[in-house]
């Protein structure tokens, strides 16, 4: 990626890690104390944060976790710079109920813009704290003193390290929320593309992932699955059962049946036996036989407005409306959810590489009845997954076996079959778009209608248990009471809130809260489809308008940052301004050739991003191929510009996947698009060459950008087979079939 700058653990870390120091009781007085980082003023104790002992040990903590998007690499670049220390000093905490702060979930690209920013102003106390106290050992002003590589220095030789200064003052305290960063000219670390630090044990084979730890006396578990999402358990031979080869015990708690076996082939082949065997009661088919569009459009929803901006009075010279569809996407992880657990002396120790440790443990509390303060969630890395998968479920999963087995470690992994059956999956969505449109065929007025199901169901809430194996108990613990996001950030209807300045506008949710197919966060939520539609819906009244959509959207910006990441995109791309034509395609040859352009500001909030993309397509089969793609992003202050260009270039080549590829199916009974056959991804032989530039701006602060590249290339991708083909294809995923059927109709 190129830079542009205007201005200017493992499980046995897991298991040793402790606070240093003396635990101090203290008493904050809130109303005394600043404003400051919204994640600071809520986990306010400094060693929460960071701690310096006098042996030398310089620990940062921090309540997120890595998800393969380099977060921590992150991390250890803000508390380095803010520290004054080199970053392979620093060890690291990361994820832990019984260490860090509580930091919610790592989800919604908030990582950086709140997470880093309490971790950097803690890691600033720290350091001016260590540095008044060689000011005054010495008898001088702070100012006088510099830091190397955590060594004070002062005038005459003088040196003091952070471990002797450490000795002689307590960390164990709240933090001071004024606390002064470096400014941006004067950092050394943080706008460095410092090579992920978590990747060399990836590559070596170390034990990592959750999914390589094998601790002494580990069994394996597995849970024997329903026939159907609303099926019962009606009987069960369990002497059966726990006869088949390799068992050693069967737990069943109501309809919930899980198995322990001595290897992890024993407990899957007896959890698939176990299902075959049983009696089950199936529960009513899914949508009634309806699709799930019919089943959005007609069925009652909770209808809100929850944006809106009237319009000057004026006349329309035209109108414009449009609907897309989108089905159910899933996460899809190459390697299936797993958990690790042990249950002894009434507490129980979760390893899980759930998105948000803290939220899980109340889950968990709550589905197994049990006081928080009894379970500790470690997090330890999984093998990848953006979006609420089935991590979290499988953590309770291991956690009934192990509280049936007191003393011995219970993994379970699922297969991935029952990951892609079982899992949230991203919610099926309709958009429809209406825009009046003056005689310029410049738009007056937008309105964006959205209907969905939940985008995010997630642990966390304060009631219910949002972990699947609880809803099966012999006393069920219901799920948490369903709402929708609210905006700014929103959920169904994040990225609906128009980035242009349209003198009239509303938004519409028509929101579904019952979920025949359980659905929640994937990645960007609503953000993805509702950016899609907008940007598909813009380029075809720019098409009406016979105008460029480049400078038709230029024409309707009031943001700079936007104008600024579209004009660098369609620059590096070589962009050729002219209109596009509905119902006439672009040939070339015995293609259709077509270039278009997508853009947002993730949540209305975040990083702008701005895509191309270059696509032909087949006129005689409809596939879609994709030739080249550019994009440009804009998000602050960079941390890392080559993690931000992995998250860039990741999510565009995910977010291809998903406009191209990806649909779930179902019968009556649940989804069945459970392997790679029925439900494809995008391979490397169709991944196209990508050129990403960023824009740095140290002097703003840093927004969030893992999500900020999906909903632009969606869009650019669409639009480009509406520029080679002349026609919309009003659903995703924009399969051959649906290609060929638009050309044809």
């Amino acid at each position: 990626m190129g830079v542009q700058t205007p201005t200017r653990r493992g499980f046995v870390a897991g298991l040793a890690a402790g606070a240093a120091g003396l635990a101090i009781g203290f008493r904050l007085d809130a109303a005394a104390q600043p404003a400051g980082p919204p994640m600071l003023r809520a986990n306010p104790r400094l060693d929460s944060w960071v701690r310096i002992t006098p042996d030398g040990r310089i620990t940062v903590l921090t309540g997120r976790v890595e998800l393969g998007q380099g977060v921590l690499t992150a991390m250890r670049q803000i508390a380095a710079e803010e520290l004054d220390v080199a970053p392979a000093r620093l060890e690291l905490i990361s994820g832990d109920t019984a260490e860090t702060a509580n930091e919610g979930v790592t989800a919604g690209s908030q990582s950086i813009k709140f997470g880093g920013e309490a971790l950097a102003v803690a890691c600033a106390d720290a350091r001016a704290t260590l540095v008044n106290v060689a000011a005054e050992a010495w008898g001088v002003e702070r100012a006088a003193l510099s830091v190397t590589d955590g060594v004070i220095e002062g005038i005459g030789g003088r040196r003091m390290t952070y471990a002797e200064a450490a000795g002689r003052v307590s960390l164990v305290r709240p933090a001071n929320l004024a606390a002064q960063r470096k400014p941006p000219h004067a950092g050394t670390v943080i706008g460095t593309s410092l090579p992920r630090t978590d990747i060399p044990a990836k590559v070596f084979g170390q034990q990592v992932f959750i999914h390589d730890l094998r601790p002494e006396g580990m069994l394996f578990g597995a849970v024997a699955r329903p026939p159907a999402y609303a099926a019962r358990l009606v009987s069960l031979d369990m002497g059966w059962a726990e006869s088949l080869p390799g068992v050693v015990k069967v737990v069943r708690d109501g309809s919930f049946i899980g198995v322990i076996a001595r290897r992890e082939e024993q407990a899957n082949d007896a959890a698939r036996k176990i299902t075959a065997a049983a009696q089950w009661r199936d529960g009513e088919a899914i949508f009634g036989g309806k699709s799930v569009f019919e089943h959005l459009t007609t069925q009652p929803a909770l209808t809100r407005t929850i944006h809106s901006k009237e319009a000057p009075a004026g006349t329309a010279a035209r109108s414009h409306a449009a609907e897309y569809r989108r089905g159910f996407q899933a996460h899809a992880s190459i390697g299936a959810s797993c958990a690790l657990a042990k249950f002894e002396e009434g507490r129980l120790t979760v390893w899980s590489h759930a998105q948000g440790p803290f939220p899980l443990r109340g889950d968990l509390a709550r589905g197994l009845r049990m006081d928080p303060a009894a379970i500790r969630v470690i997090h330890a890395q999984g093998s990848g997954c953006y979006g609420h998968n089935g991590a979290d479920d499988v953590a309770l999963d291991a956690a009934l076996l192990a509280r049936a087995m007191p003393g011995r470690p219970i993994r379970v992994h699922w297969t991935h079959e029952e990951e892609m059956v079982w899992e949230p999956w991203g919610s099926a969505m309709v958009v429809k778009l209406q825009a009046a449109m003056r005689a310029d065929g410049s738009i007056a007025s937008w309105g964006h209608d959205v209907w969905s199901f939940p985008h995010s169901t997630r642990p966390g809430e304060r009631e219910g248990c949002n972990l699947r194996s609880a809803w099966y108990l012999e006393s069920p613990v219901p799920p948490s009471p369903i709402v929708d996001g609210a905006l700014p950030n929103g959920a169904s209807a994040r990225n609906a809130v128009p980035i242009y300045d349209f003198p009239g506008q509303r938004v519409t949710t028509h929101f579904h809260t019952a979920m025949p197919v359980r659905t929640s966060a994937l990645r960007t939520l609503g953000g993805y489809f509702n950016a899609v539609a907008a940007e598909m819906f813009i380029d075809e009244c720019a098409s009406l308008a016979g105008v460029d959509p480049v400078s038709y959207r230029i024409r309707h910006l009031a943001d700079q940052r936007l104008v600024a990441v579209l004009r660098k995109a369609v620059e590096i791309s070589g962009w050729q301004p002219r209109p596009v034509v509905m119902g006439r395609g672009n040939a070339q040859g015995a293609r259709l050739v077509g270039t278009g352009v997508g853009m947002t500001k993730y949540k209305n909030s975040d990083s702008h991003v701005a895509v191309v993309a270059r696509v032909s397509v087949d006129p005689a089969t409809g596939v879609v191929k994709l030739e080249k793609m550019w994009a440009a992003t804009e998000a602050g202050r960079a941390i890392n510009p080559d993690g931000i260009a992995n998250q860039i270039e990741g999510g565009m080549v995910q977010a291809a996947s998903w406009t191209l590829l990806e649909e779930g199916r179902w019968d009556r009974n649940r989804m069945v698009s459970e392997d790679y056959h029925a439900y494809p991804i995008i391979d490397f032989d169709r991944i196209p060459p990508i050129e990403s530039v960023l824009i740095d701006r140290p002097d703003l602060p840093s927004l969030g950008v893992g999500e900020g590249s999906q909903g632009p290339t969606g869009a650019a991708i669409a639009n480009a087979i509406l520029d080679a083909t002349g026609r919309r294809v009003a659903e995703i995923p924009f399969t051959p079939e649906r290609v060929l059927a638009a050309l044809r109709a």
